[in-house]
Parts: structure tokens; C-alpha cells; sequence
């Protein structure tokens, strides 16, 4: 049986519905660890595997995430790894922030990585976020939305029902 912990950050909420929903979808025992609420780090030992996900603000995942990957970086690289961001880009540009999101170490041998997209939120943006996300998702013609189906693809991965691509 799969042994899995979920570690992440979330500042709009997206990558936290994310999470619980790979917190759903997975096999096996399944804790979760919210970073944004500054919740205490369970003893990584005791895990199988350990996903951790991040949104990407102004092209940078947040340091609760980063900082994280950086402190347990020689305990992670002994476990089955899955990396997530959230973002409002597809394709390449979505490809280039999940590499830049974690440490070359953990994308070279995470089993499962991917993006999920993103959501916007006009009531949990500040003035600023709302004006600079618009103007990009205009600029760029952006469609913003989650993919359930890349979620629901990761968990299988991650569950040891499929194997990485």
C-alpha cells in the first residue's frame, strides 16, 4: 500500500482545491500538508511518496514551496516524487515554469510532473493581481481553466496504476 503525503501552497485557493482533490483520488494512505497555512512539516520518513505543488506568481513558485524543496531536498530525493503547479499558461510556457518551479534534482527524478492550469478569482485578487493577470490573459489571448483530466492522470501515476510517459 502507497504511503503518500501532499505538501503544498496555495494563495487563491486553486492549488489547494488541487490538492484535495488529488487527496481524493489517490490510493492508499494520503496526508496532506498546507504550507500557506504554515502547518508543522510531518516527519517525511514515514512517506512513500510525496507530492508537492505550487501556483506560479510573477513566473516564481512560492518560497513556503521552494524553501521546502530546499531544507528536505537529500529525504526527497529518496522518495517516489509527483511536482504540480498551477498556472495560467499552457504548452511550453507552462512546461518552462513547472522546470523553473523545483530543483533540477526533483523534476529529474519526480515519477509524475505536470501543470493543471489555473483559475481566476476576481474576490481573492488584490487590485494589482486582477490588473496584471487581465493584461496578460488579453495580451496572450489566454484561456484560463483547471484540467480535471491532467489531475485525475497524475493520481493514477502517482497510485502506481500507470507509469510516467
Amino acid at each position: 500500500m502507497n504511503n503518500t503525503l501532499i505538501v503544498f501552497a496555495s494563495e487563491h485557493g486553486t492549488v489547494e482545491k488541487c490538492a484535495r482533490e488529488l487527496f481524493r483520488l489517490i490510493d492508499g494512505k494520503v496526508d496532506i500538508c498546507d504550507l500557506s497555512q504554515r502547518q508543522i512539516i510531518p516527519d517525511l520518513t514515514g512517506y512513500d511518496s510525496i507530492i508537492i505543488g505550487g501556483s506560479i506568481h510573477y513566473g516564481e513558485i512560492q518560497k513556503a514551496i521552494s524553501d521546502f524543496c530546499k531544507t528536505n531536498l537529500d529525504q526527497l530525493n529518496k522518495k517516489r516524487i509527483g511536482l504540480f503547479i498551477n498556472c495560467i499558461y499552457t504548452g511550453d510556457k507552462a512546461m518552462q515554469q513547472l522546470n523553473n518551479a523545483f530543483p533540477k534534482e526533483l523534476n529529474d527524478k519526480a515519477v509524475v510532473r505536470d501543470y493543471f492550469g489555473g483559475e481566476i478569482n476576481d474576490l481573492k485578487l488584490n487590485y494589482f493581481e486582477r490588473f496584471i493577470t487581465k493584461q496578460i490573459i488579453k495580451k496572450e489571448n489566454l484561456v484560463v481553466s483547471l484540467s480535471r483530466e491532467k489531475i485525475v492522470q497524475f493520481a493514477k501515476v502517482i497510485s502506481n496504476h500507470e507509469t510516467k510517459e
